[in-house]
């Protein structure tokens, strides 16, 4: 797998971990809450889904390199949005919290590999 699919691969399940953050830490039973703090979250993720899912368009080098640097900016706003607390979360998230934290800083590593084609 070349570093372009990985950084694809995973940032999507990046994405999926980030979802399922959001869906179980709502609270008991609640599913998916809409309120102006999770809302927050999700369209964030839906912003990362849309760059995710335009990179597979890309053919040129360049864009492709274009759209892993939009994949990591996507993915650091998703960071930033939980580091300073904009999205809430209740006690569930603390079973997603290494992936959330971390997962980023694989694509920026993946990112750093692919631009510098240090492959």
């Amino acid at each position: 797998m070349n570093s372009y699919r990985r950084i694809q691969v995973i940032a999507g399940i990046y994405l999926l971990i980030y979802i399922a953050a959001l869906y179980f830490s709502t609270g008991v039973q609640a599913g998916f809450k809409l309120d102006s703090n999770q809302l927050t979250g999700y369209v964030s993720c839906g912003l990362l889904l849309a760059v995710i899912m335009g990179s597979e368009f890309g053919k040129q080098l360049r864009i492709k390199k274009l759209f892993s640097i939009l994949i990591l900016v996507s993915c650091l706003i998703v960071l930033g949005i939980t580091r300073f607390n904009v999205v809430s979360f209740n006690e569930a998230f603390w079973y997603f919290i290494l992936f959330v934290r971390y997962i980023p800083f694989i694509v920026l590593i993946e990112t750093i590999i692919f631009i510098f084609d240090l492959d």
